[in-house]
């Protein structure tokens, strides 16, 4: 399939809609999880008009009960609701894609493109007058749906998770990248190492150096993006899922509350950025909680 007819087909896939896959928001970490879906690079970006992007690679954060390893399958979905019950993607319904890359000259994959485009009617696309529906897709982005299955080999309920998650085909001088989050610390600025026992304390990330990315929105506008943060943690009780960072005049407050345990543990931190354009980041921290200091009288 040649370049012109690949970007038709994908620009048909606009009004297929762009509903994300909503991860579970509960911070308890009690079954197999996948708290966050990585692609790298962050979205299917291409500047010059006669290459293809490149090849996207999905990396998953995720949980399993005493830490048994947990395998996840990758596919891109082909026609129909990927978030309908009875769809299967992995499975019938997509295209399993090997050490989960995505390639758009993988001519299987471009079948499946193909298919999509053909289900939808063409997707109002205007093929042969000037490819000014197809530029104006192009800069706002195309939605694909990639599926994914995780599971720690056990076949049961609690150790699988199947879900979807979108990745952005997007033609631009400036492609969104991931967040990176350096450190968890306390909202006082000291290191998050060591916590007292059964105390309230208040914990807040840190992201590197340019990480808060200036993108054009959609009115035409400079825009700052505004992460926000899905807090998850092994022991203790988080007293607010999400924290989210000032932007744009916005209000907003990266830090959250956290109890921690009244016993002496090791507390694992799951900390995910995401920037609300496709881009994910995450941190994974180990803290020890001391057992609380008692007085006698």
């Amino acid at each position: 399939m040649k370049r012109t007819c690949l970007l038709l087909a994908l620009a048909a896939l606009c009004a297929a809609g762009c509903n994300d896959n909503d991860f579970e928001k509960q911070s308890e970490l009690k079954r197999v999880r996948v708290l966050a879906i990585k692609a790298e690079p962050a979205e299917l970006a291409f500047t010059d008009a006669g290459t293809l992007p490149a090849p996207v690679t999905f990396d998953a954060l995720t949980f399993a009960p005493g830490g048994a390893p947990v395998s996840v399958t990758y596919a891109l979905c082909g026609p129909g609701d990927a978030f309908a019950q009875g769809f299967e993607c992995p499975g019938k319904d997509g295209l399993t894609l090997s050490g989960g890359r995505l390639d758009l000259s993988d001519p299987a994959v471009q079948q499946v493109l193909a298919q999509l485009a053909a289900a939808i009617g063409g997707g109002g696309v205007d093929a042969g007058g000037g490819g000014g529906d197809l530029q104006e897709a192009l800069r706002v982005g195309i939605p694909l749906f990639v599926g994914y299955e995780a599971s720690d080999g056990t076949g049961t309920e609690a150790g699988t998770e199947r879900g979807v998650r979108r990745i952005t085909l997007r033609q631009t001088a400036q492609p969104n990248q991931n967040p990176v989050i350096t450190d968890v610390q306390l909202a006082d600025g000291g290191v998050a190492t060591q916590l007292p026992g059964d105390r309230e304390v208040l914990l807040q990330p840190r992201l590197a150096e340019g990480s808060l990315e200036q993108y054009t929105a959609a009115d035409g506008g400079v825009v700052s993006e505004q992460p926000f943060y899905s807090w998850y943690a092994t022991g203790g009780e988080l007293q607010q899922l999400r924290s989210i960072e000032p932007a744009n005049g916005l209000p907003g407050d990266p830090t959250v509350e956290y109890q921690t345990p009244a016993s002496a543990q090791r507390v694992t931190f799951y900390v995910v950025a995401r920037d609300e354009r496709g881009g994910e980041g995450w941190l994974v921290r180990e803290v020890d909680v001391a057992a609380p200091v008692t007085t006698t009288p």
